[in-house]
C-alpha cells in the first residue's frame, strides 16, 4: 500500500502531510479541530525542507500554492490525503476463447491503465482559504499538458512513496537521507485527471458567528495510461562515456561474386527445422509453408562498410526486484559530427563472461537508427517507450522514423528479464563519431 503522505503530479506537491499538519498546528484551522502528529516523521528531511511553520514564513520551501498577490493563500494550510485507491497493483485482463471441444484459451496477457481514486480534506484557517485552496487544486490536477511542438498531451509523472523510508542517520551502514529514501520512490506515468475535484462533505460543523470554516471532504479520479510503477532511473554509463581507440571496429562487408550467395544477418545461422519436417521432406510430405506476411522495412537501414562497438556491462544489483523486468533508457548525443548507423543490443550475461566470450548472435534485443544529427541527442525511453530527438535550438520532437529494428525491420522494445547480468554494446559507423559523442544508459524496473 502507498504512502498517503506525499503526492506531486507533473512536478507540483499535490499533497504533504507533513506540511498540511505543521499548518494546521500553527493555526491554519478550525480553533474547534484538534489534529495529530500523524504521518511519515521523516518526510520533512527527506524532501529537502526541513522545518515548516506558515506559508508566508516558509521562504525556504513554500507551498506550491503560496500567492503573495493573494492574501487568502496564507490562510490555507493544504490537502491532508486519508485514502488513495489504485496504487495497490495493475488491473490485468485477458482474452478467454472458448475450444469447440473442452476448456479454453486464455490469451495474451494485458495491463490495464490505472484508475488512481484520491480522497481528502481541504484545511484552512477561514472559508475564503478553503475556496482559494480548491480552486488551486483544481489548476495544480490540470497537470502541465506540454501539447507545444514536439510534446505530447498524453498526461504528466505522478510521484509518490511506496512507504515511509527509515532514515537511521546513526546507523553504521548508512550514507545520505538520499539513498535511504531511493528504493521507496515511485512514478507513474501519463497521469491526467478524469473526474473532479469535487466536495463530497465537510467535517465537523460550523461555530455561527466565529468565522471559521470547517474543512471540505473532496475526491478527484486520475488515470495512468502507463500501468507499470516505476522505481528511479539508475545509469550504468560514466558521465562522458563514448566509444574509444580501444574498442574493437569490424567489418561489416563480405564480397561475393556469386549471384546465388544469400547472407544471413551479421553471420548468424538461419532457424533450423525439426528432425521431423526433414523426414517428411524426405518422403516428399514437407508441410506446406504459411506464406510470407507483408513486413514494412526501412531502405535507409544500411550496414556500413565498419562498425567501432563500446560496451557497457549492467550488473545484476541494478536490475532489482527480481521479479520485476526492467526497461532501458538510452541517450545518445551525436556531438560534432552526424552519427551514421547506430546500433545497440543487448546480451544476457547469466555467467559473467565477456563479451568476446557470448555468442555473437545471442542478443535478446535491437535497435537501429539511421543517423542522429550533429550535436544532437536521440532518446530511446523504454518507460514511455517513445524515441525522440533534441536538435540544437529546438524543442524535443518524434524520432521514430529513423529507428528500426533487425534488418531494417520494426522494432520491439527492449525489456531486461529474469534479474541476470546484462551487456549492452553500442555501435557506429566507424568514420562518424566524433570525439564529443556520449552514450547514456539507464535502468528502470517496472513494477505492476
Amino acid at each position: 500500500m502507498a504512502l498517503l503522505d506525499w503526492l506531486c503530479l507533473g512536478g507540483t506537491e499535490i499533497a504533504n502531510a507533513a506540511r498540511t499538519i505543521a499548518y494546521a498546528r500553527n493555526g491554519l484551522k478550525p480553533h474547534t479541530m484538534t489534529v495529530r502528529d500523524c504521518y511519515c516523521s521523516d518526510l520533512p528531511l527527506i524532501l529537502g525542507d526541513g522545518e515548516y511553520r506558515l506559508p508566508v514564513l516558509d521562504t525556504h520551501a513554500p507551498p506550491p500554492w503560496l500567492d503573495h498577490a493573494v492574501p487568502e493563500s496564507y490562510e490555507f494550510a493544504g490537502l491532508l490525503v486519508t485514502g488513495v485507491e489504485g496504487l495497490d497493483a495493475a488491473p490485468v485482463e485477458r482474452p478467454v476463447v472458448q475450444r469447440l471441444g473442452d476448456g479454453a484459451v486464455a490469451g495474451r496477457r494485458r495491463y490495464g491503465p490505472r484508475t488512481i481514486v484520491v480522497t481528502g480534506i481541504l484545511l484552512g484557517s477561514t472559508c475564503c482559504g478553503i475556496d482559494y485552496g480548491m480552486r488551486w487544486l483544481a489548476s495544480a490536477l490540470r497537470g502541465s499538458m506540454a501539447c507545444g511542438p514536439g510534446g505530447g498531451c498524453s498526461g504528466d509523472d505522478l510521484r509518490y512513496l511506496s512507504c515511509c523510508p527509515e532514515v537511521c542517520e546513526d546507523a553504521p551502514a548508512f550514507t545520505t537521507v538520499e539513498d535511504c529514501a531511493a528504493p521507496h520512490w515511485r512514478t507513474l506515468r501519463d497521469v491526467t485527471l478524469i473526474d473532479g475535484p469535487k466536495v463530497t462533505g465537510a467535517v465537523g460543523a460550523s461555530c455561527g458567528c466565529c468565522q471559521s470554516c470547517p474543512p471540505k471532504q473532496v475526491e478527484f479520479t486520475l488515470l495512468a495510461g502507463r500501468p507499470h510503477a516505476l522505481r528511479d532511473p539508475i545509469t550504468v554509463t560514466a558521465p562522458g562515456e563514448t566509444w574509444t581507440e580501444e574498442d574493437p571496429e569490424a567489418a561489416c562487408v563480405t564480397w561475393s561474386n556469386d549471384p546465388d550467395c544469400v547472407a544471413t544477418q551479421d553471420g548468424c545461422e538461419p532457424v533450423t527445422v525439426s528432425c521431423l519436417d526433414v523426414a517428411l521432406a524426405g518422403l516428399g510430405c514437407a508441410p506446406t509453408a504459411p506464406p510470407d506476411l507483408p513486413v514494412p522495412g526501412n531502405p535507409c537501414a544500411c550496414e556500413p562498410l565498419s562498425r567501432r562497438r563500446h560496451c557497457i556491462d549492467i550488473p545484476s544489483s541494478v536490475l532489482t526486484p527480481i521479479w520485476s523486468d526492467v526497461v532501458p533508457d538510452i541517450e545518445i548525443y551525436a556531438g560534432g559530427n552526424a552519427l551514421r548507423s547506430v546500433r545497440v543490443r543487448f546480451y544476457p550475461n547469466p555467467l559473467g563472461r565477456t563479451i568476446e566470450e557470448l555468442e555473437e548472435c545471442g542478443w535478446c534485443a535491437e535497435v537501429n537508427v539511421t543517423v542522429i544529427p550533429e550535436y544532437s541527442t536521440l532518446r530511446i525511453d523504454g518507460t514511455r517507450r517513445r524515441v525522440t530527438v533534441t536538435c540544437p535550438g529546438s524543442p524535443e520532437a518524434p524520432a521514430g522514423a529513423a529507428v528500426t529494428g533487425t534488418g531494417g525491420m520494426p522494432y520491439t522494445w527492449p525489456v531486461l528479464d529474469c534479474g541476470v547480468p546484462y551487456i549492452a554494446c553500442v555501435e557506429a559507423a566507424s568514420g562518424t563519431i566524433a570525439p564529443d559523442a556520449t552514450i547514456t544508459i539507464r535502468v528502470i524496473s517496472r513494477e505492476v
